[in-house]
């Protein structure tokens, strides 16, 4: 084993092997998710050799030329002081290194992929194996249950009715909030530069600059997507989304994007929301762009006037980005959950003249849905083909999962907008649920006013093996071995995420090498002649059988002789310990119900209604749209309560309807309804989540 260090003093890499002391050899540490360390004494006095310094850069290199380390002096070799020297002190320092990557990566990296494909095989005798002392509640548990966040639950659709002078209107149930939800970006512009951590700048011209009014915007190159101004982190299209501007001013030629939402790259035809300025040609227009397709309605700008932009989005679903949990099994990396929801989204964006008074109603430049929206964008709100003007500032919110729109008598519909009083909004919500409406935007006689929002629960999935359920079955052995805990990190956000991270346990719980730990010694070249990394995979042989076992941490010492002679030591194991991505912590949630039932995929369910809509609301029945067709033999299933989807009991069973419009009867002035999609296996089988009807109607409406 050779030694190289360079002192960054010019003289460039030093051959300290000879100095190596032999009570204090080279060692190197690899552990999985920690830095890599070299640890060495050195006999200095007389080596001519200077004391290693911070920051040093260390090199160790095999008798073969490979490199085994890598990386950088961290603090000062400690000198001590040798009481065997007659004639003084000697120098004995103790150096430590880690590697390079300690200076430029936050943490170390704790990914369970094996480093490379290569599989290096010891013989059962060489090992030292030792087993899990919590095997039976925890590493083999076959019935897991598990247990995330609040998520959004049941999809609430509930009814008011306008006498033009009630202005507060009480919900039900507390819209789902997810935690953390509010603001998510708030920029004065008023700092000396832009905040790295916040933004991304895409500016060779040198465009955009902060000064007076904010942020300013003066032209561009001329190509769209070429000087861009973008949030630095990816905007989840859950749940409702208001992007707003203040202090828009604009000049004349100005032309290019604002407060846009792209799916991909920053530009026009990417455009799922946004406005677009035309101010080229002796025009002064904002215009909604969506989808990438600019809409009719203009509102004309003066130039040097403020205005505010707003963009609204709403999502019946709060999570649109699972999350992924993965489990190393047997030297296989299984992944888990992840993937993305599809959902449809309705957008609101509209202009505001502050100038005129702050309560003005704003100009709707669109109010509309699309079917497909994408679950992640990037948030840009400038992309300057040619802008003049500036910014005062920019905040985008997450509000919730409240959507309120009203019907008027003559059937015209309208969303409400929320807001502060005084900004020209409708009106606010609560905490609690609570719709407060402004003077002079309180709901009329006879309108009627439809409140979607999305019910709150405890997120829970209870996983079995299959096959383990058969096995048991078949010799006639009771229950199976079963262990219950909830999700630390990453976090569960939904039933979704906790089914995943149950079958993650599921697939650990089945490895052959599972419950297994251990350590295995031998010297490179008489055992395994490749160099080892945390990460690879030892394959134990034994008696024709082989055990594939992860790679936790090795240990390389140096023996100081010629031929070269490396003492490597390796620990393994397999056990939640070692082998998964993710924590979870014993014991479920206070809050859930009992019993819990096995969960079913709902990739395999009929669709959710998380397009339900009532269409006309009178005296005597409910006109709904549930958004979709049925499946084939499949329906619609409506009843009082939802407790009792595909049950023979009919005591609380309103209808079953084959089409995807129908007519719910009314008999009182609050009612609930509860509505399934089924589909035509035998027994059929539910959305596993309800579309709630809730009225407080009057019953002659």
């Amino acid at each position: 084993m050779n030694l190289f260090i360079d002192n960054n003093d010019g003289l460039g890499g030093l051959d300290y092997t000879r100095a190596i002391l032999l009570d204090a050899p080279l060692t190197i540490t690899r552990r999985r998710g920690a830095w890599t360390s070299c640890d060495v004494g050195l006999d200095l006095l007389g080596s001519g050799l200077p004391m290693p310094v911070t920051r040093a850069r260390v090199l160790v290199l095999d008798a073969a030329q490979s490199v085994l380390f890598q990386g950088f002096v961290e603090g000062d070799a400690q000198a001590a002081v040798s009481a065997a020297s007659s004639e003084g002190a000697e120098e004995r320092p103790r150096m430590h290194a880690l590697e390079s990557k300690w200076l430029t990566e936050a943490a170390p990296e704790e990914a369970l992929q094996p480093v490379t494909a290569v599989q290096s095989s010891v013989d059962l005798r060489d090992v030292l194996l030792k087993s899990v002392a919590t095997l039976a509640t925890q590493d083999l548990a076959m019935d897991v249950m598990l247990t995330g966040e609040t998520e959004a639950g049941a999809y609430v659709t509930e009814l008011f009715r306008g006498d033009g002078t009630t202005a507060s209107f009480s919900l039900l149930h507390a819209p789902f909030r997810e935690a953390g939800s509010g603001a998510i970006l708030r920029e004065q512009f008023d700092d000396s530069a832009l905040n790295a951590a916040l933004w991304t700048r895409t500016d060779t011209g040198g465009y955009l600059s902060l000064g007076g009014g904010g942020l300013r915007m003066s032209g561009g190159s001329g190509y769209d997507g070429a000087t861009v101004l973008a949030f630095a982190k990816p905007v989840e299209m859950g749940g409702t989304l208001v992007a707003e501007a203040q202090g828009v001013m604009l000049g004349t030629g100005s032309d290019g994007l604002l407060m846009g939402f792209y799916e991909t790259s920053v530009g026009h035809a990417h455009c799922v929301a946004g406005v677009r300025v035309q101010g080229a040609a002796g025009a002064h227009a904002l215009v909604a762009v969506v989808n990438g397709v600019e809409q009719p309605t203009t509102y004309s700008f003066s130039e040097g006037h403020s205005y505010a932009l707003r963009v609204r989005l709403h999502c019946a679903e709060m999570q649109r980005v699972r999350a992924r949990y993965e489990v190393l099994v047997d030297g296989v990396l299984q992944q888990f959950g992840g993937g993305t929801v599809d959902a449809a989204m309705q957008v609101v964006i509209e202009v505001a003249d502050p100038g005129l008074a702050s309560s003005t109603l704003p100009t709707v430049l669109y109010d509309g849905a699309m079917a497909v929206s994408p679950a992640q964008c990037v948030f840009a709100p400038v992309n300057s083909t040619s802008l003049v003007g500036s910014v005062a500032s920019v905040g985008l919110s997450q509000t919730g999962s409240a959507w309120v729109v009203s019907t008027a008598t003559d059937g015209s519909r309208t969303t409400r907008r929320e807001g502060a009083v005084g900004t020209g909004a409708d009106y606010a919500t609560t905490s609690a649920g609570t719709l407060t409406f402004d003077p002079g935007r309180v709901p009329q006689p006879g309108e009627l006013l439809t409140v979607r929002y999305r019910r709150p629960r405890r997120s829970v999935a209870r996983a079995q093996d299959a096959a383990a359920v058969t096995l048991r079955s078949d010799l006639g052995l009771p229950g199976l071995p079963q262990w219950s805990g909830h999700v630390l990190r990453p976090a569960a956000r939904s039933s979704a995420d906790c089914l995943a991270a149950a079958q993650a346990l599921l697939a650990l719980a089945t490895g052959a090498a599972t419950g297994t730990r251990g350590s295995v010694a031998w010297h490179r070249g008489a055992g395994i002649a490749a160099d080892v990394q945390p990460r690879d995979t030892l394959v134990v042989q034994s008696g024709g059988a082989a055990r594939m076992l992860p790679v936790q941490s090795v240990t390389v010492v140096a023996g100081n002789c010629a031929p070269e002679l490396l003492h490597y030591t390796a620990t393994f194991g397999q056990s939640r310990a070692e082998s998964m991505s993710f924590t979870v912590g014993s014991g479920l949630a206070e809050d859930v119900p009992q019993p819990i039932a096995v969960t079913v995929d709902g990739a395999s369910l009929p669709e959710r209604l998380r397009g339900l809509q009532v269409l006309i609301a009178t005296g005597s029945a409910l006109q709904v749209d549930s958004g979709v067709d049925a499946p084939l033999g499949g329906g619609f299933e409506v009843r009082r309560s939802d407790a009792n989807f595909g049950s023979a009991s009919t005591a609380d069973l309103v209808l079953r309807s084959p089409v995807r419009s129908f007519s719910v009867p009314r008999a009182a002035f609050a009612e609930r309804f509860y509505v399934r999609m089924y589909d035509g296996s035998t027994p059929a089988r539910y959305s596993a989540v309800s579309s709630v009807v809730l009225t407080s109607l009057p019953d002659g409406s």
